[in-house]
């Protein structure tokens, strides 16, 4: 009973819900409520606390779901181990992405050969992504600036180069190089706190001695290209996400000064476990340079 308290406990936990927590688990939300009850009866501790907008966790119940989660990757191992393929079968792979276009190949092609296992991504900026995986929300991510966690296994995929991005009729749009130097005053788009493409771009400008003028901040790349598209201002965004929109002008910035290397990661505790193996190698066996994202706009 106490291992059914648990289990009901940490699907409450990772899916921040009670009612998405009792789809995974198939019950109804009552059953599942009760179980989560009694476990906090059992042991006199306040581990969740409802609000509008989901499920927060006491001190009490942040300690426990830090051992809840072992305890259901351990779980997993020994069913692995017992097994009799040592292929995976099915599950669901639970991931984490600072941008949709670096990744969709890589879906693809981990889907092609594991067709039964879901695959559930969350998006965000690589604050967002960085402690969702550091909190065990997420199994695995895929990010930059994540190598050298002592917590985190983490194995680089690609590297990718900033450009510029201006609306078709705007002043350097037939420009076939820029330098930064160039952007002094230039009204800009820029990202929120927390987005390492803005930080990057930041130290890049402050370098040259560059003051743009930041006229609209915004939440996602796709705002920011939609921002630029329409004359707002200028951007910069990585290379396969401004090659994606025709709405655009991308324009490479001289000496390639901008780049990023993303990582595939998970926490070491979690690295044994068959399906997040399976994704790094999957990851592997991705086409052209691994280390250049160009390659992968061109596979």
């Amino acid at each position: 009973m106490i291992y059914t308290q648990i289990r009901a406990f940490d699907a409450v936990a990772r899916e921040g819900s009670f009612s998405r927590a009792a789809d995974v688990l198939n019950l109804t939300q009552p059953a599942l409520t009760l179980q989560v009850k009694a476990l906090e009866a059992r042991h006199g501790l306040k581990l969740l606390h409802r609000d509008g907008r989901g499920v927060k966790l006491t001190e009490a119940g942040e300690r426990l779901f830090t051992l809840s989660r072992q305890l259901a990757s351990l779980e997993e191992m020994i069913d692995d181990t017992l097994a009799t393929s040592s292929e995976v079968q099915r599950g669901e792979l639970r991931l984490a992405v600072d941008g949709p276009h670096i990744v969709m190949g890589l879906f693809a092609q981990f889907l092609a050969r594991h067709p039964q296992v879901r695959l559930s991504v969350s998006m965000g900026n690589t604050q967002v992504v960085r402690q969702r995986l550091l909190d065990r929300h997420v199994d695995v991510g895929i990010l930059p600036r994540i190598a050298d966690h002592p917590r985190v296994h983490a194995v680089p995929l690609w590297t990718h180069r900033g450009l510029l991005i201006t609306s078709h009729d705007h002043r350097l749009a037939g420009r076939k190089v820029v330098s930064l130097t160039e952007l002094e005053g230039e009204a800009m788009i820029g990202r929120e706190d927390g987005s390492t493409t803005q930080a990057l771009v930041d130290a890049a400008l402050a370098r040259h001695g560059v003051k743009a003028r930041k006229v609209l901040e915004l939440g996602s790349r796709e705002a920011l290209v939609e921002a630029v598209a329409v004359g707002l201002g200028c951007g910069i965004v990585w290379e396969l996400e401004a090659l994606a929109s025709s709405r655009v002008r991308a324009i490479p910035i001289e000496n390639d000064e901008l780049t990023t290397t993303d990582y595939i990661a998970c926490l070491k505790s979690e690295r044994e476990r068959a399906i997040v193996k399976a994704i790094f190698a999957e990851a592997a066996r991705m086409p052209g340079d691994r280390h250049d994202i160009t390659a992968l706009g061109r596979g």
